[in-house]
């Protein structure tokens, strides 16, 4: 059996989503402010549940063109902060996308960065990856500044380049290569 996916990144440890998760994992994704630039609804326990069953057991990264959610935990009591996604392109998987979410009451101590950039630094460095990339809503200013203080260059600033929770929204776009990481 494969062991599950365990990265120590500086403040926090990435690893896999587990049931012990539920509880902090659910009262996040249901909260209607931390959903409000991301691209689900708030979640029921229900939908909580299911999502880290599913979530929780798979490989890391996921097979191209899926998602892997991973959690953001506490290093040190394995608490639950938040959760971090990766992407690979299922056109060409040297291409991936990254996104964060993190609990209200853990946002400002420096986890959100401290995880994705030990995301960065396996995506460069185990995955041996091209290009990471990440979108962001542009009225989501803290956002915006942990992308570039993460390292990500901004690449561009697309109009109503979709449509999410009823309305035609902007995304701002950032990117890092390989070569480029500085780790």
């Amino acid at each position: 059996m494969r062991p599950a996916f365990h990265l120590p990144a500086g403040r926090v440890l990435l690893r896999a989503l587990h049931p012990a998760d539920l509880p902090a994992f659910a009262a996040y994704r249901a909260d209607p402010a931390v959903c409000r630039y991301q691209g689900f609804e708030p979640y029921s326990p229900a939908e909580a549940a299911a999502f880290i069953a599913e979530q929780g057991p798979g490989a890391v990264p996921a097979p191209p063109g899926g998602w892997r959610q991973l959690a953001i935990a506490d290093p040190e009591t394995d608490a639950l902060l938040g959760d971090c996604a990766l992407h690979l392109s299922a056109d060409d998987p040297r291409l991936a996308e990254i996104g964060i979410t993190l609990a209200p009451a853990q946002q400002g101590r420096g986890y959100a960065l401290a995880a994705l950039r030990g995301l960065l630094g396996y995506c460069f460095g185990a995955l041996k990856l091209h290009r990471v990339a990440a979108a962001a809503d542009p009225r989501n200013a803290p956002v915006l500044a942990l992308l570039a203080r993460t390292g990500l260059r901004r690449e561009g600033h697309f109009r109503e380049s979709g449509h999410y929770k009823g309305e035609w929204c902007d995304e701002v776009h950032f990117a890092l290569l390989a070569r480029e990481w500085v780790g």
